[in-house]
């Protein structure tokens, strides 16, 4: 039994600790009283308070921890082999570094909460971070901290035992756009080809003609997925579009039997999860996250639990709000579309924080470290440096036992265009992420 004491309980303590003990290490803790914390034998005892107590774990605490507003924080970073640690907070204690409430910043997205220069899709900069801009983006800090923790109490308490944690490997695809040609109309291919003649985009041309003559659709990757997912054994999770036909919502038509049909197929497919997919224009117009995750349902016959945003459009704290609001019960946005890495500095499930109804939610966070489109268009990696770095990313997170999420689009298996050469690399991925 983990024991904890301090002067004060807090829904933002309660919370860290519950990430700690409970997302990450995998074990339950308690808070007591001080006489039952001094009067205790068989326990791990962590004194998180500024009493000087003995035979224990001293952390001094930060304020944050028991504040109920936001407010700007001066932090200073500082580096002990290899990990980052800030909210210095004393000299001579177990951790001279308050790694609760590190914790809490980083996982909670306390600085996504202020105004700050945004993308050209009004998202927060994974440049503006605290993580970037300290160089510690590619680090899972908040389960480092975790791990330190661990090996501190099992230093000084030998009795104890934490449970074996486990890495996992969790593939997810985006569909987009479930098909470049199939299933959009007369009208709308006729439109696209013209507009491709007048550009003279000769690669789009020859694409819509082997789709009239051969029946090839460029977007059309599906049974190279389900392949590669059988001969690797991966769980595949497939979030799907099906929001009106918009500027940044191009799928077809949920009622189009093509995408019907290819729903119903990945349903039934073995390690697989259905998830929607909230369209870019349900973050201006909430309700229609409501009628596109009924419109799945109705497809699948299954409630629809599960979610990511369409070009990672996240809000805090009020797109998890709206998710809950409509049922949506796991998360899956939580990453930065410019930069790989750990957005909230951490590799596993864990609960939704509301900082301002400082309470813990019911909405569970999956984030992911690997897209595709970040490795090929963001950072203009070639496939071969994609490999590498997929394999750096991955290495780092079985080091802690985390969860490895990957974003990858049918699209991008088409190998036409910029993805020449990028089946290669998604299987490659299949195959470094595997257990070592």
């Amino acid at each position: 039994m983990i024991v904890v004491y301090t002067d004060k309980i807090s829904n933002r303590l309660t919370y860290t600790l519950n990430v700690i003990f409970k997302s990450i290490l995998m074990v339950n803790y308690s808070f007591v009283n001080f006489e039952t914390f001094k009067n205790c034998k068989d326990s791990v005892k962590i004194n998180y308070s500024n009493r000087v107590i003995n035979n224990c774990i001293s952390i001094k605490p930060h304020s944050i921890l028991f504040e109920n507003n936001l407010k700007k924080q001066i932090i200073k970073v500082d580096w002990i082999k290899n990990i980052p640690y800030y909210f210095k907070t004393s000299e001579n204690t177990d951790f001279n570094y308050d790694i609760f409430a590190s914790t809490f910043y980083i996982v909670s997205r306390y600085e996504e909460y202020f105004k700050t220069e945004l993308d050209c899709h009004n998202r927060f900069k994974a440049e503006n971070s605290l993580a970037f801009k300290n160089n510690f983006l590619e680090i899972p800090i908040a389960n480092l901290w975790a791990q330190e923790l661990k090996k501190e109490i099992v230093e000084k308490y030998q009795n104890i035992s934490f449970p074996k944690l486990n890495y996992r490997f969790i593939n997810t695809i985006d569909i987009d756009v479930a098909y470049a040609y199939k299933g959009k109309g007369l009208v709308r291919f006729t439109g696209g080809f013209l507009k491709a003649m007048l550009k003279l985009n000769f690669s789009e041309v020859i694409n819509r003609c082997n789709y009239l003559l051969k029946n090839k659709d460029i977007f059309n990757t599906y049974s190279k997925i389900i392949k590669l997912q059988k001969k690797h054994n991966t769980e595949n999770y497939y979030f799907i579009n099906l929001g009106d036909n918009k500027k940044f919502d191009k799928n077809i038509s949920y009622k189009k039997k093509a995408l019907i049909q290819l729903i119903e197929q990945l349903n039934t497919e073995l390690n697989t999860t259905i998830g929607i997919h909230p369209s870019y224009a349900s973050n201006f117009e909430y309700p229609k996250i409501k009628i596109e995750k009924e419109r799945l349902e109705k497809i699948t016959k299954k409630q629809i639990t599960k979610s990511r945003q369409h070009f990672l459009l996240l809000k805090h704290p009020e797109t998890y709000q709206q998710l809950i609001n409509y049922g949506i019960t796991h998360d899956y946005t939580m990453g930065y579309a410019s930069k790989v890495g750990f957005r909230a500095g951490i590799c596993n499930t864990y609960p939704f924080f509301d900082i301002f109804k400082n309470k813990q939610e019911k909405l569970l966070i999956t984030p992911f470290q690997i897209m595709d489109g970040t490795l090929n268009k963001y950072e203009n990696l070639s496939p071969e440096q994609a490999t590498k770095k997929i394999k750096e990313i991955s290495t780092v997170i079985k080091n802690v036992n985390g969860t490895f999420v990957t974003l990858w689009h049918n699209s991008s298996l088409s190998e036409k265009n910029e993805w020449e050469n990028w089946t290669e690399v998604y299987e490659n991925l299949l195959i470094n992420t595997k257990e070592n």
